[in-house]
């Protein structure tokens, strides 16, 4: 076995050229499988740890999205579902929250951005902190008696989003009111809050125009309670106060966990749809080795024939053929995932430069190398194994008159 392991290793080098054109499919593939894959790995931890700082306690109450516009359905939030929710028997904290689009005006310049609203009351204020996960870089948080006050995200503080950065103590015009900023906050990785601004609740309504409604509101399970039994108990509530049917209901509840669960779900599904995609070029690979071996065996059928005529076996024939094939697979497999980390640690690397560090860490489980190398190996044997037949039941004085 090892010397014709030594013979096959011999032969893929006597045709570099060939060789390189023939693992291009397969380091293609495996090139895209390994970036994709780490990547979407990396972005989902990322996504998962910004889901545990909010806490496993937390439960989210918003109405039902209307297609792609983002715009909420006539299921929206408003005090009465954020009072029916605190009155739920093990919530042990509730409050609104907004989230709208507004324009900032800074020296001269207008941008779109969007601005969240920090309740009014100190106990529903540090609830809505908690959800955010946001710390402050400079200055102070606005607090709940504050009017007219705002923190601003990393970006506007650093950017010059507005040709220059906003500093605290600057004023900035915020639809038709101007406002005091008064900190700043670290990044977040969040695009939609790392370009906008914090504001107390009730200046958010003069901005926005919207005396009535929430974005969501946010409730918080009482420690010796099962969040997911709060959830339904709210749900049921809601839906009866709305008398609306089960699994009809204009809203949806759920925990930080089932939110976490959701998206991985969605996340599986997109990633797997990627790999196909990718596989696609495997799948070429695969042929253009199958390709690259029958012509091997058409110019080497001298050199089967005499090695059948000093002894080798059909069996020796056939593993070495194969032991080709695999070769070249796994010599595509190993350049694919060189490729792969690379072009996936590039990727964060501009990730984390422009968006804030741990963005996205490319992630490079062992398990996703080795089977990488695993299936690009047995896509080259697998591509060999008929090649292989052939020149395996070629007879030596067949081979030998032929040549």
């Amino acid at each position: 076995m090892i010397e014709l392991f030594r013979i096959a290793v011999r032969n893929v080098l006597k045709r570099k050229k060939r060789a390189a054109l023939t693992m291009l499919g397969v380091f293609i593939g495996i090139t895209a499988v390994v970036a994709l894959i780490s990547l979407g790995q990396g972005l989902q931890q990322t996504i998962n740890e910004q889901f545990e700082k909010v806490g496993a306690d937390k439960i989210i109450i918003q109405a039902k999205e209307a297609g792609f516009t983002g715009q909420f359905a006539a299921g929206k939030m408003t005090e009465r579902e954020a009072e029916l929710t605190a009155k739920v028997q093990g919530v042990k904290n509730t409050a609104g929250y907004l989230f709208r689009s507004t324009t900032l005006q800074y020296n001269k310049i207008q941008r779109a951005v969007y601005i969240s609203s920090i309740p009014d009351k100190p106990k529903e204020a540090d609830l809505i902190w908690q959800f955010l996960t946001a710390e402050i870089e400079d200055g102070r948080k606005i607090s709940h008696n504050d009017k007219l006050k705002a923190n601003i995200g990393y970006d506007l503080a650093h950017k010059k989003t507005f040709q220059k950065n906003i500093q605290i103590g600057d004023k900035i015009k915020a639809g038709n009111y101007t406002l005091e900023v008064v900190g700043s906050f670290l990044r977040t990785g969040d695009p939609t809050f790392d370009t906008g601004i914090v504001v107390p609740e009730d200046t958010v309504r003069l901005i926005v125009g919207d005396n009535t409604s929430f974005s969501m509101v946010v409730a918080q399970a009482a420690p010796t309670f099962d969040p997911e039994t709060v959830a339904e108990r709210i749900k049921k509530e809601i839906r009866s106060d709305r008398h609306q049917k089960e699994r009809k209901e204009d809203f949806t509840v759920q925990t930080s966990t089932q939110l976490i669960e959701s998206f991985n779900s969605v996340f599986l599904i997109i990633q797997v749809v990627f790999v196909g995609i990718a596989a696609i070029s495997l799948v070429v690979g695969g042929v253009g080795i199958m390709n690259t071996m029958y012509t091997s065996v058409l110019e080497r059928t001298r050199e089967i024939g005499v090695m059948k005529a000093i002894g080798a076996r059909n069996k020796d024939i056939l593993t070495l053929f194969i032991i080709e094939s695999g070769l070249l697979g796994l010599a595509g497999g190993i350049i694919g995932v060189l490729l792969g980390t690379g072009l996936s640690t590039a990727v964060s690397f501009g990730a984390n430069s422009a968006f804030g560090p741990n963005t996205i860490n490319a992630a490079y489980p062992p398990a996703l190398i080795i089977g990488a190398l695993l299936f690009s190996l047995i896509t080259g044997t697998l591509s060999g194994v008929l090649p292989a037949r052939r020149a395996s039941k070629l007879k030596p004085v067949e081979a030998l008159r032929d040549e």
